[in-house]
């Protein structure tokens, strides 16, 4: 049996929409930010997808 799990490119473009929500606790937003991180990481590629606001605030 196969579970369905999730491209990178879509938990990704959920990651960017959480971390640009300003209800969400900052402290939400920065592990939203720190896993947007590691999905670049991960497959640079990924980058291209993210808004260079989010973009500026990584450590990349």
């Amino acid at each position: 049996m196969t579970m369905p799990v999730a491209a990178a490119r879509d938990v990704l473009r959920g990651k960017v929409w959480a971390a640009q929500d300003e209800s969400r606790r900052p402290s939400k937003r920065r592990k939203d930010l720190l896993d947007i991180e590691r999905l670049i990481e991960s497959d640079p590629a990924l980058r291209d997808s993210v808004p260079q606001e989010v973009l500026d605030r990584l450590e990349l």
